[in-house]
Order: structure tokens, then sequence, then C-alpha cells
């Protein structure tokens, strides 16, 4: 990502040696930060799901998530962070939330949504669960990601990202019939996140603050 280099044709110095050292530990050093902001593992493996409680669950594809809100337009970027940083995290973060969902995994969701959007996940994995279904959801790949917006309110910062993503989804019943989506099936999924990190708090994680389809 830095764009390091060495000329392999020549030996280094010690100095070059070390500063190549330095260079390299410190993109480690950041990286690890972006992902620890942006939402940490917390006890489940990252897979992205497409399932989305704002709607009911027909028998088509299934739900992508239950966040969805209204975007805006386009301003500068106004975050203390290498923008590529951030979004390296957000895809993490992305992954965390579709797969924690899919999973019914309140633990893992809570450190990453704000209390309103938790409560909608909540909700919809607690219907989920009344129907006695369970979600299985497999992300190919996340084709393209990029930073819509971002802005300040006091010490509320806002990113909006859009991600486009390739995902396959399928509910199905306790008796193991599928009632929607379907795993042999791809679909593109394209969605604007908007992230919201609090710098006058102590917990250090950006959250999901809203979700709607691009």
């Amino acid at each position: 990502m830095l764009g390091l280099k060495a000329n392999l044709t020549e030996p280094f110095s010690f100095m070059e040696l070390i500063t190549l050292l330095i260079a390299a530990g410190a993109a480690a050093f950041f990286g690890y930060r972006l992902f620890m902001v942006l939402g940490r593992k917390t006890g489940h493996t990252p897979d992205l799901r497409p399932v989305s409680p704002a709607q009911e669950e027909k028998p088509k594809p299934a739900e992508i998530s239950p966040a969805m809100t209204e975007g805006e337009a386009v301003s500068k970027w106004v975050v203390d962070m290498d923008p590529a940083l951030f979004l390296d995290g957000a895809k993490k973060a992305y992954t965390l939330v579709v797969e924690g969902f899919a999973k019914g995994n309140r633990d893992s969701l809570k450190p990453l949504l704000t209390p309103k959007v938790y409560g909608r996940y909540e909700k919809a994995i607690a219907d989920r669960e009344h129907r006695n279904q369970k979600t299985v959801t497999e992300i190919d790949r996340i084709s393209e990601t990029e930073i819509l917006e971002s802005h300040q309110n006091g010490q509320i910062f806002t990113v909006k990202v859009r991600f486009k993503a390739d995902i396959s989804t399928e509910t199905k019943d306790k008796d193991g019939q599928r009632v929607s989506g379907d795993l042999t099936r791809l679909n593109t999924v394209e969605e604007i996140w908007t992230f919201e990190k609090d710098a006058g708090s102590r917990d250090p994680n950006w959250k999901l603050a809203g979700v709607r389809t691009a």
C-alpha cells in the first residue's frame, strides 16, 4: 500500500535496510489500528451475507441489512486518517456486520452498530428465530468500495461508503426447506453504508449508523 520498492540489482546499505524495516513496521501498525477502529473481530469469523429485515422475507433473494436510511451528497474528506486505510477497515467492518447478522450473533453486532441500528438488527434476528429459520450467506468478493461523503458535526464524524459485492444467501425453515434466497446463485449487491464516530467517546470504534441501497 505504501509503494515500497527495493532495487534488487544492488546490495542494500545498512541504513537503507533499517529505513525499509521501519517503513514496513509503520505500515503494519497503521493497518492493525484501522481494523481495531472500524470493527474488531469479536468471537466469529468474517464472511458477508445479504439479508435485509427491513423487508419481509419472501421466496426471492433474501435480506441484505435492516438499517435502511436516506443518503446525501459528496463532501470533502474531513477525517484525520488516510482514506485508503479507512476503506480497508470499512471492508472488514462490512464483512463482520453482514456475517454477524446472518448468524444472529448479537454480541458481535452490538459494538459495531449505533443503538438505533442495533435495535433494528436485534428485532430482525428475533423475528427470524421466532419463525425457526436460519440464514446462510457467502461473499464471493467485495468488488468496489468508494467514499462518497464525510463530514463533521461537533464531535460526531460521519463517513458514507459505497460497497459493491457479489453475494449468495438463503434462509431455511426448521425442516431444512428453503424459504428465500439461493446459495447457488450470486447476486450483485450495491449499498451505501454510513459510519459514525464520536470523537468525545472512549469507544474507539466507528459504528454503522445506516444502510441504503445504492
